[in-house]
């Protein structure tokens, strides 16, 4: 019977720990890519609405109400300016967590070496002690032919 790996708890916990961490991961980078399609959606809407105030210049020069224009240009910039800001911040939280999850799976990783070599030496601890036996076996039945002959 071989002995229990001693360390098997620490590598339950970290591997539940590495579980938690890529779906942390998972939910950052959903929120990520989230981010980066609102920030696409503001960037679209506004090269879509500079365009249509150029043709519309050119269609109709002295009908156009350039403040207006210029104000929601304005709101639109500002709006992408912090939407980049988001998006920056979520990239760099997407990042913080591929550091952790690899930290978890290294951790994981030595653990699970640990195991292995418990392992092998517990087996080959059993297979010493069953040769041992053997041999004694062996050795207490030769001595009985030989005193019996």
């Amino acid at each position: 019977m071989t002995k229990s790996f001693r360390l098997q708890p620490i590598l339950d916990l970290a591997e539940r720990e590495a579980e938690k961490s890529a779906l942390r991961l998972g939910t950052l980078t959903a929120q990520a890519s989230q981010l980066e399609l609102k920030l696409q959606l503001l960037q679209r809407y506004r090269e879509e609405y500079l365009e249509r105030f150029r043709t519309a210049l050119r269609d109709n020069p002295s009908n156009l109400p350039f403040g207006n224009f210029h104000e929601f240009m304005d709101k639109l910039d500002t709006a992408i300016l912090q939407q980049q800001a988001t998006v920056e911040q979520a990239r760099k939280q997407v990042a913080a967590g591929q550091r952790e999850h690899l930290d978890r799976r290294r951790r994981v990783k030595a653990f699970g070496t640990l195991a292995e070599r418990h392992q092998t030496t517990a087996q080959l601890q059993e297979r010493r002690a069953e040769q041992r036996a053997l041999d004694e076996l062996t050795s207490q039945r030769g001595s009985r032919k030989a005193r019996s002959a």
